[in-house]
């Protein structure tokens, strides 16, 4: 065991050693001191003493060599975590600090270290914090040393965890620290180990996130990656997720929150940036309702309002050039298919009006149709909101810098790619506004 209580205070092997002017002369003292009773166990308050081998690093021991229960687990818990940096027990003991003290006034609130909590169920395996709300109950784990040249060993301890967790039913939080940090705004990407992908967490908020996505893309029809200048490996599932890291300094510890969805899982690692991120501070972070907060309700809203105009803004982009470079044809129209129908001219029925949503062009969402017309792949409801515009707001169009005609050429050239009746009644009529 690498601590001991000394003096009233709990001290470690690594802080002791360096006070002495060798290693050597530290070990001498500190078995003497051991030896006249100056160290006790933290958990049963038996003497402990210095052991220092050949074959063993030093370490603190039961004098009577019988460890308590509690020391054997901690020792236990001394193995899982050596491969961590020093920050790690720092952040460890900051976050425990931070929610003990919220145990104080919520009396349905328990914080225990992960080794305490699981003594009596002997876990082979233990997160470095149990929260217990309630009937609720999750862990907590820190990850220091997050690097290349341990990524591989990594990504194997941290399946292994994670599947002694899900058997024993517990839900764990990850956090990573950020010295690994990488990430792109301009090509909205983040770049990962394999093992910061392990650690991803499905959230409340990234379910809003996928909703958000998933309105934007209308379904995957529309590129919504290539609009955001973001060069995707493969075909990318929209299933927004978060990354939580951690940073420790002399002063304070803060987290950032990453949000993004997960590109092709092999090497090279990378992620669709849905948010720039954010940092939070701790006290802000650690508020435990069912779960931690872990999150800025206001930053998240704003997030989500500043992707929705930078997608919109882009699409404008999109397609101020496509003016620039279009030269619609008009001596001729694009033969019709052979099953294209008779469809007389007709106003989009009341009920179907009332139903379909408020469009604006400020928002970005008329550029957005257009372009889905240009694509060639509209669906109905879209081909319906952007017949229904373009019939009210012509003037609008026009005071845009749009052509009706160079509109109407696009919806010539979809008819003749789209077979789908619902959509060519309102091609048609945009042809023939």
């Amino acid at each position: 065991m690498q601590i001991a209580m000394y003096e009233q205070k709990q001290v470690s092997l690594h802080d002791e050693f360096p006070k002495f002017t060798s290693r050597e002369v530290a070990i001498d003292q500190i078995k003497k001191r051991g030896q006249k009773r100056a160290y006790t166990c933290p958990f049963c308050e038996e003497f402990l003493t210095l052991r220092a081998g050949n074959t063993n690093e030093p370490h603190f021991a039961h004098i009577r060599d019988k460890s308590c229960l509690m020391s054997q687990a901690y020792e236990q818990y001394e193995k899982q975590i050596k491969r961590e940096s020093s920050k790690h027990s720092v952040i460890r003991d900051v976050i425990f600090d931070d929610l003990s003290t919220q145990g104080k006034y919520k009396p349905d609130l328990k914080v225990e270290h992960g080794y305490q909590a699981k003594l009596q169920e002997s876990w082979k395996i233990v997160p470095d914090i149990v929260v217990k709300k309630g009937s609720k109950q999750f862990g907590i784990s820190i990850l220091t040393n997050v690097h290349q040249k341990g990524d591989e060993n990594l990504v194997k301890l941290i399946r292994k965890r994670q599947k002694y967790f899900k058997e024993k039913e517990l839900d764990v939080i990850w956090f990573v620290e950020d010295r690994e940090l990488s990430v792109d705004l301009t090509y909205r990407v983040l770049f990962l180990w394999e093992s910061e992908i392990l650690l991803t967490n499905k959230t409340s908020w990234d379910s809003k996130w996928d909703d958000l996505i998933h309105e934007l893309s209308d379904n995957d029809t529309y590129p919504l990656y290539e609009v955001f200048n973001y060069h995707g490996r493969t075909e990318i599932a929209n299933d927004v997720r978060s990354l939580y890291y951690v940073n420790s300094n002399q002063d304070e510890i803060t987290f950032s929150v990453y949000r993004m969805i997960l590109d092709e899982l092999q090497s090279p690692y990378r992620a669709f940036a849905v948010s720039s991120g954010y940092n939070i501070q701790l006290s802000e972070a650690l508020v435990i309702q069912d779960q931690l907060r872990l999150s800025n309700d206001d930053l998240e809203e704003r997030h989500m309002a500043l992707f929705k105009s930078d997608f919109a803004k882009a699409i404008d982009s999109m397609m101020e050039e496509y003016r620039e470079t279009y030269v619609p044809q008009y001596t001729q129209k694009p033969a019709p298919l052979p099953t294209r129908p008779t469809v007389k001219k007709q106003e989009t029925p009341k009920k179907h009006q009332e139903e379909l949503e408020v469009v604006h062009w400020d928002d970005g969402t008329v550029a957005y149709l257009i372009n889905k017309l240009k694509s060639g792949y509209i669906t109905e409801r879209d081909a319906a909101k952007l017949e229904y515009y373009l019939r009210h707001n012509r003037e609008l169009v026009v005071f845009k810098g749009w052509e009706l005609r160079d509109i109407q050429a696009m919806a010539s050239a979809a008819l003749g790619r789209i077979d789908d009746p619902k959509v060519r009644i309102h091609l048609i009529e945009i042809e023939d506004l």
